[in-house]
């Protein structure tokens, strides 16, 4: 679907049908769409996995006949969700988004298209009384869900005017090759998967970590044999008889100036989200670094600049009237020095910054 657009005001202008062509093989099914010369979607569906990718290349985007344009997707399912979708929010946790409404105002609709949009660095997701309807994105894009069991997602855009509302441009991204200026041609995949209601968490954070850290990819000119045996091909600082917690990612693992080290740790799961990886989990320092004696762990507020204990002192108590409780917040618990055990609870990211046994051999 093609939309004309300002900055942040969308309305429909096109909608077409496209010819599709389809690929079967032992490996994997595709169907090809090519709605036209800068428009082209790729639909894959592997015999191994349990979820649909659908990869898209849009751009340049044509402006010759003077308006700005937004390439969306929509997922169009049978679901009755009575306006409620959920987004998640930064990654992190999903918020339940309910349409034309706001939970702590009074929520006056003049756009319906762009005043329920919201950013989606994760996922969106749609249930009823006994399906779930995931999407993932591999990048950053707006999305809703405009019209019952619809998803859509922004995918790319060009603008020609800015509509005074605080961006003082209007959003027509070029690159240009020598003289020759076009607008920018992008290539991305969202995935897909389907789950009986309250199944699809475990693989919108699992394969959502895939997504967010995918494995690199090395390359050598040299024959095969001959590179394995001038490289060390397979290594891994963790104990081999350990792994992560399922619910648990490592989000840094940073040698300091220091030769000290900044890890943090992040519980992958909402509270409720999960029956199994909705629980607080424990991970074990010692086994993360089983070559090196730890000294010291010492946990940091998140940014690290500043350790929490000293954060807690100072922290605010605010008073506040006239909404309702928070629930009780659950955290893990203090590290004890002999066992070194990270404690994590549902949602929680902690940071620490780790001092190993070396460091007094350099000092001494």
């Amino acid at each position: 679907m093609v939309v004309t657009a300002h900055t942040y005001v969308t309305c429909i202008r096109e909608r077409w049908e496209v010819p599709l062509t389809v690929l079967s093989g032992p490996i994997l099914d595709e169907v090809h769409h090519q709605l036209n010369t800068w428009l082209h979607q790729v639909t894959r569906v592997y015999k191994e996995k349990e979820h649909a990718e659908v990869e898209f290349t849009i751009g340049p985007i044509p402006v010759d006949d003077g308006f700005g344009k937004e390439i969306t997707a929509q997922i169009i399912t049978s679901l009755n969700t009575n306006k409620t979708f959920y987004t998640d929010s930064n990654g992190r946790d999903f918020i339940k988004r309910i349409r034309d409404y706001r939970s702590d105002w009074d929520l006056d609709i003049h756009q319906p298209i762009a005043g329920n949009y919201y950013p989606i660095n994760l996922g969106i997701y749609l249930e009823d009384e006994s399906m779930e309807v995931s999407v993932l994105v591999d990048r950053a894009v707006g999305g809703s869900s405009l019209v019952d069991g619809q998803i859509e997602l922004m995918l790319h855009r060009r603008l020609l005017n800015d509509d005074a509302r605080g961006v003082g441009e209007a959003l027509n991204e070029k690159v240009c090759v020598l003289e020759n200026c076009e607008g920018l041609t992008i290539q991305g995949k969202l995935f897909l998967r389907i789950d009986p209601r309250g199944e699809g968490a475990k693989w919108r954070r699992t394969f959502g970590q895939e997504v967010y850290s995918p494995l690199l990819l090395a390359f050598s000119e040299e024959e095969i044999n001959k590179w394995m045996g001038s490289h060390i091909t397979t290594f891994s600082a963790i104990d081999p008889s350990y792994t992560l917690p399922t619910n648990v990612a490592m989000i840094t693992l940073q040698e300091l100036e220091s030769g000290k080290v900044l890890l943090r740790l992040a519980h992958l799961y909402e509270v409720g989200e999960d029956k199994d990886y909705s629980v607080v989990t424990g991970v074990e320092l010692k086994k993360l670094f089983p070559d090196k004696k730890i000294i010291k762990a010492t946990e940091m507020n998140l940014s690290a600049n500043q350790e929490r204990r000293k954060v807690e002192k100072k922290r605010l108590d605010w008073k506040v009237e006239g909404t309702p409780e928070e629930p009780t917040v659950v955290n893990g618990g203090v590290v004890d020095p002999m066992k070194l055990v990270v404690e994590l609870a549902p949602m929680e990211i902690r940071t620490f910054v780790i001092e190993f046994d070396y460091l007094k051999t350099f000092a001494s």
